[in-house]
């Protein structure tokens, strides 16, 4: 039977990884721990864990997971993530989240977790994906400041039931106070540079709309997106491949290089729609409540 061991990462061997990795920062009002991985005598890696209170319940989150551990490993997957588990629990730890690449994705489910989000990601190579241009029914233009107070108005609640019921955050939590402000910022004339929101149109006739957060690295843009949905009356009439053409054609004209999309866990269908339209899954979020 395998076994596995984790404890805290050696200062000289935490120098080292920082020097061969950056490591993410500490989020506000967490704190970072570094450790190792061991599996039948074996260090097959490190992880490192942030530990934060989150709606009055301690949360461990995995920000970073490097191991030597080939995906199709079940039986030592399995035993390493039952020692960390084990582990943050006698840390106090009620919650225990990640995001892992898709091929562990089965393991961690076996395990207890469940996956709250998929992000789904795509390069904007000029030839891939010419079926989305076969359609261009949809136009997209960006939203007026009316346009940005009703999406405001709306999404907040559509935002926080769905980050409720797939588990990203609890009910409670300050990250839904931190997503009221961002979405109060929307309403700004003019908002903030880095926001994209568009409205998709049908011979001037609005049917969607997208919120996108743009980010720039190594000189080019990435686009996040945060939202892309079409309102109900539109639904139904194969729009969705015409709209997301319509996006690719503007995000390409602005420069963005890769598109970032992530999808809710319960939200197969959308995710479905994605991949049938050329995505890949970059990875998915977990989460495992342990009482």
């Amino acid at each position: 039977m395998s076994t596995a061991r984790i404890q805290p990462m050696p200062t000289a061997e935490l120098e080292a990884w920082r020097t061969a990795r950056p490591l993410p920062e500490t989020s506000e009002g967490a704190h970072q721990e570094a450790v190792t991985l061991t599996v039948d005598e074996v260090q097959v890696g490190g992880a490192l864990l942030e530990h934060a209170t989150d709606a009055g319940r301690p949360r461990c989150t995995v920000r970073v997971l490097q191991t030597t551990l080939p995906a199709d490993a079940g039986a030592h997957w399995s035993t390493l993530i039952a020692a960390l588990e084990a582990y943050v629990r006698a840390r106090g730890a009620t919650v225990l989240t990640t995001a892992v690449a898709p091929e562990l994705a089965r393991v961690f489910g076996e395990a207890g977790f469940r996956a709250t989000m998929t992000t789904i990601g795509k390069r904007l190579d000029p030839g891939s994906a010419p079926e989305l241009q076969e359609d261009r029914r949809v136009a997209v233009r960006p939203m007026s400041a009316d346009e940005r107070v009703q999406f405001v108005a709306e999404v907040g609640a559509q935002l926080r039931a769905g980050m409720a019921r797939a588990g990203v955050a609890d009910p409670e939590t300050s990250r839904l106070d931190e997503l009221e402000a961002r979405l109060g910022r929307l309403t700004e004339d003019p908002p903030p540079a880095d926001e994209l929101l568009m409205t998709g149109t049908v011979d001037g006739v609005a049917v969607g709309r997208a919120w996108a957060t743009l980010v720039e690295r190594d000189g080019t843009l990435d686009f996040f997106g945060n939202t892309i949905d079409l309102f109900p009356e539109h639904r139904g009439q194969r729009l969705t491949p015409s709209f997301l053409g319509a996006l690719r054609r503007h995000v390409h004209e602005i420069g963005v290089r890769d598109v970032h999309l992530r999808v809710y866990g319960h939200d197969a269908g959308a995710r479905q729609t994605y991949l049938d339209n050329g995505a890949g899954i970059a990875d998915v979020h977990l989460r495992k409540d342990l009482v």
